[in-house]
């Protein structure tokens, strides 16, 4: 998402409310933009644009309390919000609100729906996780370097991820016992980027023997091992594609990739028909 377009959506859905609080201070990344505001109006109202599903954003209570719709304000609260869908936030005076807004190709996948409705989320390990980076970050800006707003970007990008999915999990576990290379596939989305992640660790998580789970995918006409390496080689053919990361070297491209070394990503860009690392960042 080019710069400043994210944080133009997030205003055209907030835009009214929020130019009543006082911004305390924000950071934009190229697919995030973190948000804090002192809550002045006690309502907000998250305007939905059906056109627009550009933007996924959640949104936590740092002090104060926070509710979604006709519910009560509770303290450490975090909003699920989406840009198709309408949502009225209530917050007690005073609060201090984290907005984290996303870009949605960037946490969403094929398995993952991609307008989710408003939701209060659970107050998990994950989106406390979430919302402790987010306040963090925002609280101390440091001076940014394209390595650490990779890091960072990349980081809160993965947390989201998770965020979604462990909704998901919690909001439909039929869905996913019905669908389990659904559920497969997006394992391995959140784990790519760690190298330690394998086929072993996939069966685990999905509570499955390797037997059972080289069969489920052999069905598809794969193996988890071949998916995992195409889903690190398409990451990896993204970021040595984007400027904003060609302070990275090929070995730190793969290793934020989920490979071991570059020759491992090498091997991994050939084998789905992608260019080598050189020409895919000559563009």
């Amino acid at each position: 998402m080019p710069n400043g377009s994210l944080r133009r959506a997030l205003a055209a859905h907030v835009g009214a409310v929020t130019s009543g609080s006082t911004l305390i201070a924000k950071q934009d990344y190229r697919s995030a933009a973190l948000s804090a505001y002192r809550v002045r109006d006690t309502e907000w109202t998250w305007t939905a644009r059906e056109a627009d599903r550009s933007i996924t954003a959640l949104v936590f209570t740092t002090n104060g309390a926070l509710a979604l719709g006709d519910a009560s304000p509770t303290s450490r609260t975090g909003v699920l919000l989406h840009g198709t869908h309408e949502a009225t936030l209530r917050w007690a005076p005073n609060s201090v609100a984290t907005v984290v807004a996303l870009d949605t190709e960037s946490v969403i996948d094929t398995s993952v729906p991609p307008a989710p409705e408003p939701v209060t989320l659970p107050n998990t390990a994950l989106a406390t996780g979430l919302r402790a980076f987010a306040e963090s970050i925002v609280a101390r800006p440091e001076v940014q370097t394209r390595v650490s707003d990779y890091v960072v970007e990349r980081l809160l990008v993965e947390m989201a991820y998770g965020v979604l999915l462990e909704h998901r999990e919690t909001d439909a576990a039929q869905y996913h016992a019905s669908r389990p290379m659904h559920r497969a596939r997006m394992l391995m989305l959140l784990n790519r980027a760690d190298a330690s992640y394998g086929s072993q660790d996939l069966a685990r998580d999905l509570h499955v023997s390797m037997r059972h789970l080289q069969r489920l995918f052999a069905k598809e006409g794969t193996s988890p091992a071949t998916e995992l390496r195409n889903l690190r080689a398409e990451l990896a053919l993204s970021l040595l594609r984007d400027p904003q990361y060609d302070a990275l070297s090929t070995s730190q491209i793969a290793s934020h990739a989920g490979f071991t070394n570059a020759a491992a990503m090498r091997r991994a860009l050939h084998a789905i028909g992608a260019p080598t690392p050189q020409a895919a960042r000559a563009r």
